[in-house]
């Protein structure tokens, strides 16, 4: 098998997106977070993990009130209005980081041996609204699978119960699944993640794992283990005026510290801005180059 690709891996809430992507629901009801989420810890502490914590809360919504009640059709839609940081979308034309990456590896030295960029997003939210998302900024064509939550439908077309959850250590085993060639975009059997392998489609040294918070611990620690790149990010918070709030920024940058950089988990820590000249940018395209002219390097002495 030639290991010619390389894995983009991002989470998706505060690592793609400035906000928890469920804001939006919030927003159209007339929800704060804070009552909504208060709901979902309240979930938690009766012994309810993280993910299952905010389903349930969301399908309790829809069984005490008609106006929260949501099928994965709404889902998708509401997902359509999910932000993105600067630098992702491609809608209105825009220029994104995904176009600037694929351009560099269409250079002649990587094209000679079809060295490809395969994107991956592996987040606890819901598959439906990153889908939405996704497709709304024109960035789906980068993106060869999703790993989030999914929810079942009752009889009526609700959501009411969940097929799956993405949670610290499943973003784990989806790593292995992508490791392996072992992925929904394949029409792979996922329980064949756990057999014995000669040949990785994607080795762990070619992977680049993009998150923020507690959830992606593990997978942080799992490509340092192996030599993959991880690089943690913080977001940006800003004033009324659009000017950053230092105050609240650099309580946001102390969170991540603690989090990626102290504790050893990450290799670099940026803020998350995928713009023209910003460090994120810059970082990911240096890593990218770097893991392709090794390819080119091993692949030459093949030859």
């Amino acid at each position: 098998m030639k290991q010619n690709k390389i894995a983009l891996i991002f989470d998706f809430d505060i690592t793609l997106s400035p906000n928890f992507q469920q804001k939006v629901l919030f927003d159209h009801w007339g929800m704060s977070e804070d009552e909504f989420w208060t709901k979902s810890r309240t979930n938690q502490a009766n012994g309810y993990d993280m993910e299952h914590s905010y389903l349930k809360a969301l399908v309790d919504l829809g069984n005490e009130d008609d106006k929260y009640k949501l099928s994965n059709d709404d889902l998708y839609e509401f997902g359509k209005q999910v932000e993105l940081y600067d630098g992702l979308s491609c809608k209105d034309g825009e220029r994104s980081i995904f176009d600037d990456l694929t351009d560099m590896l269409n250079e002649d030295k990587y094209k000679e041996h079809d060295i490809q960029l395969e994107c991956y997003c592996i987040s606890g939210g819901l598959y439906p609204m990153i889908k939405g998302a996704f497709e709304a900024n024109k960035i789906d064509k980068y993106f060869k699978d999703i790993f989030a939550c999914v929810m079942d439908e009752d009889k009526d077309g609700y959501i009411n119960f969940p097929k799956e959850t993405v949670g610290h250590t499943i973003k784990t085993q989806k790593i292995f699944m992508i490791s392996k060639g072992v992925l929904p975009s394949l029409n792979s059997n996922p329980n064949d993640v756990n057999k014995l392998i000669s040949s990785y489609r994607v080795p762990f040294e070619n992977m680049i794992f993009l998150g923020d918070g507690q959830t992606d611990i593990p997978a942080f620690s799992l490509l340092n283990q192996y030599g993959g790149t991880s690089i943690a990010v913080y977001r940006e918070e800003k004033n009324k005026d659009g000017s950053i709030d230092e105050k609240a920024t650099s309580k946001n940058y102390e969170a991540g510290y603690k989090l990626a950089i102290e504790s050893k988990r990450a290799e670099q820590l940026l803020s998350a801005d995928y713009s023209s000249g910003k460090p994120l940018k810059m970082a990911l395209l240096h890593n990218v180059r770097k893991i392709a002219d090794k390819m080119v390097v091993e692949f030459n002495k093949q030859t």
